[in-house]
């Protein structure tokens, strides 16, 4: 806060609103502003022109960009829906009309979540729900043992929150940190600890490892805007491809004398 006994030609102003005193300096670009212009992001206070960059706000920039956006769930939730369209009809058609109507309405829910219908999420509960109902009102328990399955899933589904972004359904905020750090946080660094485990199965894979591993090792800065972290991963594919290098250039020689002395005696 400024001092009490300075005079208002000293003190500092909003760059914004001129006429307003100053109350802090935006972490990012060290302007001052005003308690109308001060912006919270992540924990780090901004001006309000600040808070509003793609590289500040990135959650709020990850979460507009997935807005919406179909993901992997809902292609094959609407695929599942087109592929029990048929037999659903066929059922119903030849007399057999619960499990036809059963099929029905799971492709109806299906082909709803494909396209973004709010309704169809509520079916992945009620769909597995009502047949689990049904199974013990009528005392057939094998209806009740794929209705928990079904229940298992479709609740998975229904929580997922890939999932709900397509639907346009809120996160919380911890969530959202949670898919980001999935999808947008060094990816070279996990894709590297993958191929690092293939590696010690597969030699090709060994240094394309160790190359992705040190990549991503050198893209760690956790006092970035977005930070970039994982560096315990990137560490783990550097180690892994290094390894797995040193014991392929040690194991082949010998696994090469061994398949010689095998042909050999064959």
């Amino acid at each position: 806060m400024p001092p009490a006994g300075a005079s208002g030609a000293t003190l500092p102003r909003c760059a914004v609103h001129p006429d307003v005193p100053a109350e802090g300096i935006c972490t990012r670009c060290g302007g001052f502003f005003c308690p109308g212009c001060a912006t919270w992001v992540l924990g780090a206070v901004y001006c309000a022109a600040c808070a509003a960059l793609p590289e500040v706000n990135y959650l709020e920039a990850f979460r507009l960009k997935l807005w919406g956006r179909r993901d992997s769930l809902a292609w094959f939730l609407g695929l599942g829906g087109l592929m029990m369209l048929a037999p659903g009809l066929t059922l119903l058609l030849s007399g057999d009309s619960l499990p036809g109507a059963f099929l029905l309405a799971c492709s109806a829910v299906g082909l709803g979540c494909f396209f973004g219908q709010r309704w169809a999420r509520a079916g992945l509960i009620a769909l597995p729900g009502g047949l689990g109902v049904l199974g013990l009102v009528s005392q057939e328990p094998l209806l009740v043992v794929p209705a928990l399955f079904l229940l298992g899933m479709g609740a998975s589904v229904y929580q997922d929150p890939r999932h709900k972004l397509f639907h346009r359904v809120s996160i919380p905020d911890g969530a959202l940190l949670r898919l980001w750090n999935r999808h947008e946080n060094n990816p070279l660094a996990l894709v590297g600890l993958q191929l690092g485990v293939y590696g010690v199965f597969f030699p090709l894979f060994a240094p394309v490892a160790l190359g992705l591993g040190l990549t991503a090792l050198r893209r760690v800065n956790p006092e970035a805007r977005p930070p970039i972290g994982r560096r315990g991963q990137a560490l783990a594919a550097t180690g892994l491809g290094a390894g797995s290098l040193v014991l392929w250039v040690w194991l082949w020689p010998r696994l090469s004398v061994l398949l010689g002395e095998l042909l050999a005696t064959g």
